[in-house]
């Protein structure tokens, strides 16, 4: 199922699914064609990039005589960014949200 803003509602459980994969293969790391083909994971590029955002370090390797890309995890957050404001709008926070100067309070301002 297709959320609001086109992330699919399992998109989640498949970037914790590659991040524990990518943790336990080391730097062996897991190719994209495990992903996609093994695990059913065709949007495996749109996760990857996920956890990037989020401050996981993921090298994209192409290694010999491979034709798909192989992720290695590199290094982790202290601790994951994992915001549902950023997640549902793409855009970071503001820094200090005013409730009174949102539009759905707007009429009540004291």
């Amino acid at each position: 199922m297709i959320g609001n803003h086109g992330r699919p509602s399992f998109a989640g459980d498949q970037a914790a699914k590659i991040l524990q994969l990518l943790r336990e293969a080391g730097p062996q790391g897991v190719s994209k064609r495990f992903l996609i083909f093994e695990c059913g994971y065709t949007q495996c590029g749109a996760r990857i990039w996920e956890l990037e955002r989020r401050g996981y370090q993921i090298r994209h390797e192409q290694r010999p005589g491979d034709r798909y890309v192989t992720f290695v995890l590199i290094a982790e957050p202290d601790s994951p960014k994992a915001d549902w404001f950023e997640t549902q709008t793409g855009k970071r926070r503001p820094a200090d949200p005013q409730v009174s100067d949102l539009p759905l309070f707007a009429e009540v301002r004291s």
